[in-house]
């Protein structure tokens, strides 16, 4: 493998970095003395100790990926990876990947959420330590989302309410982009919709994350 450049170097590290300071427990296993911390942070360590901490994270990423397979196995099918997608907040390729094997090194923040959403079906599965996602957290940030979701979709209504209106005072209806007449609850039929999918992502979030349930 051809050596690194020093810019290459320096990029590398600023990498590091950030994941070190996304996992601050992190460091501490890859071996960088406490007492150092503001050394390692405002500078870039020798070329040797930036690959060693480099291939320290890479294979404690592979192993963690190695632990989820593992579990994943355990309770997921290919049937089911859709599900626990929605469910984990990882996409169904990503999921299936790990499952056959074919993605043996994941990045943290998949590592985050699907530790999370294993140790809420199984309490026997542990999140790593150094884990930052937390339960609080990402119920904040699901749940801020259908939240977000639900809002823009009261907007939609609110414009169906006014077509609606407008409708029984000419009785004419809207017309596609083809030209055609489009049935005046056709939008009222996509919205209820909508909001019947919000609705089953909140209860199958709660039942997995609060209920700890599969």
């Amino acid at each position: 493998m051809e050596e690194l450049t020093d810019k290459q170097i320096r990029i590398r590290w600023g990498e590091v970095k950030k994941v070190i300071k996304d996992r601050p427990l992190l460091a501490y296993k890859v071996g960088i003395p406490l007492e150092q911390w503001d050394k390692y942070m405002h500078s870039v360590p020798s070329r040797q100790e930036v690959n060693r901490i480099h291939e320290e994270i890479r294979d404690d990423r592979t192993q963690k990926t190695k632990r989820i397979r593992e579990e994943l196995l355990k309770i997921v099918g290919y049937r089911e990876s859709k599900e626990y997608s929605r469910k984990s907040n990882v996409s169904d390729t990503i999921i299936r990947g790990i499952i056959e094997g074919k993605k043996l090194m994941v990045g943290y923040d998949v590592i985050n959420r699907l530790e999370l959403f294993l140790s809420r079906i199984n309490n026997e599965f542990e999140v790593s330590i150094e884990n930052p996602l937390d339960l609080k957290t990402f119920t904040e940030e699901k749940l801020g989302i259908a939240a977000s979701q639900i809002t823009k979709t009261s907007y939609h209504l609110k414009d169906f309410s006014i077509h609606l209106i407008q409708y029984s005072k000419t009785l004419k209806k809207q017309k596609d982009f083809k030209g055609d007449e489009v049935n005046i609850t056709e939008s009222l039929k996509y919205i209820i919709q909508h909001l019947n999918d919000i609705q089953d992502d909140i209860e199958s979030f709660c039942k997995t994350y609060v209920e700890g349930k599969k």
